[in-house]
């Protein structure tokens, strides 16, 4: 019986160390917690606020920056695309200036960062140099949508301008895709660039035709279609004296809507005119004298 309760007595004891053991280890916890709060506390709740002001900054300016934009007629891709990188690109700065309050080391963060960007460029090269080229056209826009261009081989009217590609739709209704930098690399031709446009008109007549009269048939062409800007000072003459025909030249200028309507109808004018007046429009010729020995 006593040794029964001297095993009791024992267990109990020991029980009763284990419990002061952990209450101890508890206090202990929470004393380093404590410490570690009065710590590092203001620390959390500095870059709580700077994360906090830095997300509100980041929207503010990103907001007055597309307003600029808007007020500037810029294409709506550009102030999406633009407003998003100044977003972010505030955002990741205002995170890292937290996370460094936090005593986290940014700059093995900055190292890595800036080792997988060199990584993806070298990748990405031509990728990113389309890209590049495309942020140039949406920013200087050398043309837009709808515009009528020249560039590279390709003649058609500009359907949709992507970040790496821009799409034309040509004559056939087909779709080039054109690479961003071979439009920023190449000569570019926008015939909508300006509102209005000189569009050259080179007329050949025969040799034995009256060139006054050919030329005072096409002042009234021009002046009968009603969409000629300049007839007060159309610059209108003979050019050259090609091997087959006197070749007279004109220069209306019209509205760059008009071109299509003006060019063919004015072609087509000049062909029954001169076929009336009985003005020439010879073709290349050979003249072969023979001669007998």
């Amino acid at each position: 019986m006593l040794v029964a309760e001297e095993k009791i007595v024992e267990s109990t004891a020991a029980g009763v160390d284990k419990v002061a053991e952990h209450v101890e280890d508890s206090i202990t916890f929470i004393d380093h917690l404590q410490t570690l709060a009065v710590e590092y506390l203001p620390s959390i709740l500095l870059a709580i606020v700077v994360f906090v002001i830095g997300r509100y900054l980041a929207m503010f300016i990103r907001k007055i920056v597309l307003q600029v934009m808007n007020r500037a007629n810029y294409d709506a891709t550009v102030r999406s695309f633009t407003g998003q990188i100044i977003y972010y690109g505030i955002l990741s700065v205002v995170i890292l200036s937290a996370l460094s309050m936090l005593g986290f080391p940014t700059n093995n963060f900055l190292a890595a960062f800036g080792a997988f960007g060199i990584a993806i460029g070298l990748a990405l090269q031509n990728n990113m140099s389309n890209f590049a080229s495309g942020l140039l056209i949406l920013i200087f826009k050398p043309f837009k949508e709808g515009d009528w261009i020249s560039v590279n081989g390709v003649e058609g009217a500009v359907k949709e301008i992507h970040f790496f590609n821009t799409a034309i739709a040509t004559k056939e209704n087909r779709i080039v895709f054109i690479p961003n930098s071979a439009i920023t690399s190449n000569n570019l031709m926008n015939s909508n660039y300006e509102s209005t446009r000189y569009v050259t008109f080179i007329f050949g007549i025969g040799y034995g035709s009256d060139h006054h009269r050919a030329i005072e048939v096409l002042k009234e062409i021009f002046q009968q279609t009603g969409k000629v800007l300049n007839m007060d000072t159309l610059e209108i003459g003979i050019k050259e004296f090609g091997d087959n025909s006197v070749n007279i030249v004109a220069y209306p200028l019209i509205n760059a809507e008009d071109y299509r309507d003006v060019y063919y109808g004015v072609m087509s004018d000049v062909k029954d005119r001169f076929d009336a007046e009985g003005i020439d429009i010879p073709y290349p010729q050979r003249v072969v004298h023979m001669v007998k020995y």
